[in-house]
């Protein structure tokens, strides 16, 4: 009875353009949180992506150093002093 009550207070044209606009923000917040859940799952990707990529270089400076080693040639500092070893890093 509050929405007829409205209708004869102001009118039938402004009451439903009212629902109209509450109908579009329902659309939009419909799309907008589907969108939010995509991008945060895009999101987690990415971080595991980069973990990966990581591990990954780490790995490589780390196959780059033994070969050097290996080859008796000299070890370039600046690829040692990137390498993070994962057993003296500090998890606190």
């Amino acid at each position: 009875m509050e929405f007829l009550q409205f209708v004869t207070d102001v009118g039938f044209p402004i009451a439903a353009a009212c629902v109209g606009m509450y109908f579009v923000f329902l659309t939009i917040k419909f799309l907008l949180d589907s969108v939010l859940e995509k991008i945060k799952s895009l999101i987690g990707i990415i971080k595991q992506l980069d973990r990966r990529v990581t591990a990954m270089s780490q790995d490589i400076i780390k196959i780059d150093v033994l070969m050097t080693e290996a080859l008796d040639m000299p070890i370039e500092k600046e690829k040692v002093a990137r390498f993070k070893n994962p057993q003296e890093e500090r998890t606190d």
